[in-house]
């Protein structure tokens, strides 16, 4: 995988990285893990759908979606 990152960024990672004793793509491994970065497929994780309560609502007449209809 490759990312493009500003040199600010860049030059943010490997200060880090300096800091920690630890390589930049280590880091950025780390990071990743740590963010839930990764994709759900990949880990074998399916995302939870959201649960939305929105009601009942009774079948729609021509008159709710045409304005022509009387």
């Amino acid at each position: 995988m490759s990312l493009d990152l500003s040199p600010i960024t860049e030059s943010r990672l490997g200060q880090e990285a300096r800091k920690l004793g630890i390589s930049v793509d280590a880091l950025v491994q780390q990071l990743m893990k740590d963010r839930g970065a990764t994709n759900g497929a990949a880990s074998g994780e399916v995302p939870a759908l959201p649960n939305w309560r929105l009601g009942l609502k009774g079948a729609l007449h021509r008159r709710d979606i045409y304005n022509d209809a009387g």
